[in-house]
């Protein structure tokens, strides 16, 4: 019997990260988990990020990529290196170019000079109308250095998160839920285990670029209506227009450049449809669903 193929999966303690930890394992891949703390894997994450447990992966990197002192050896023996890594809420004063460009540089660095075979990387779909935003540029940058070193490699783009939706139905609990814009730009977010596979799926593909949605294609308004049927609650939507949403842009902008990017990210591809092939099962109902009848799960940070 031939060895197991080696996985390297860094962004493990993110949402979408840790579902892939554990479609890897399932597939019969042999995971090593880079992270800063293995406590966080054994944890619930936000947005309903499962914990895993020592069954999910077989061994632990502990390193920083900030710090690229902290990971000599984290290559060691590895066929395949999956990144999801990214700042999501993280309140340390790191940029994203500080994380989602230069830390994945380093990673994939590391992966170059180590002689590894494939690199999985996730970014977005739809960057080019979000080329403007700090948190784009990152992302593709870390696209255009694959592209230009000496390593075969996928990129992964999601449609959006199922973990995203979760504000709106947060929202729709409180009892009014806020659009920017109109609410009529269709969708398809795909659920973090759907994602996983298809990012596993990439690993061991051919596809150089895979979009990935899931099975629903709605507007943003009747997803925030279906989180008001869910949790039974009348529908009371407040449209924040355009024009005001761009203020408050700038004004957070002016306390933080990182939030202000985030709140241009929301509020930029709110004037765009996102939807990609639908690669996804988990409809978004059913994942509303969860959210009501499980409260201790976590939607937030």
């Amino acid at each position: 019997m031939s060895d197991p193929t080696r996985v390297l999966v860094a962004g493990a303690t993110g949402y979408l990260g840790k579902h892939v930890v554990r479609a890897f394992k399932q597939r019969g891949f042999w995971v090593r988990v880079l992270a800063r703390d293995r406590d966080r894997l054994l944890s619930p994450g936000p947005f309903t990020a499962p914990a895993l447990t020592d069954d999910d992966f077989d061994d632990v990197f502990i390193g920083e990529l900030t710090d690229p002192a902290t990971l000599d050896g984290v290559m060691d023996g590895i066929d395949i290196v999956y990144s999801s890594v990214g700042i999501s809420r993280q309140r340390d004063g790191l940029t994203f170019e500080d994380v989602d460009h230069q830390c994945n540089r380093t990673l994939v660095q590391l992966a170059v000079d180590a002689g590894v075979q494939r690199f999985v990387y996730v970014s977005m779909q739809g960057a080019e109308h979000l080329m403007h935003l700090a948190i784009t540029q990152a992302h593709e940058k870390v696209v255009a250095l694959l592209r230009d070193v000496d390593i075969d490699h996928r990129v992964v783009r999601p449609t959006g998160y199922f973990s995203d939706m979760g504000a709106l139905f947060d929202m729709a609990q409180n009892g009014r839920v806020y659009l920017v814009g109109d609410g009529s730009n269709r969708m398809n977010p795909i659920h973090g285990a759907d994602l996983a596979e298809v990012c596993v799926d990439a690993a061991q593909g051919d596809d150089v670029e895979l979009e990935a949605g899931g099975p629903d294609v709605m507007t943003q308004r009747e997803a925030a209506e279906m989180a008001f049927e869910v949790v039974g609650k009348p529908v009371n939507i407040t449209v924040i227009p355009m024009w005001l949403a761009r203020l408050l842009v700038r004004f957070i902008r002016l306390l933080s450049t990182q939030f202000g990017d985030l709140a241009d990210f929301i509020v930029t591809a709110g004037k765009f449809d996102g939807i990609g092939p639908k690669r996804g099962r988990t409809t978004l109902r059913s994942y509303f669903e969860m959210l009501r009848d499980t409260p201790s799960v976590s939607t937030t940070s």
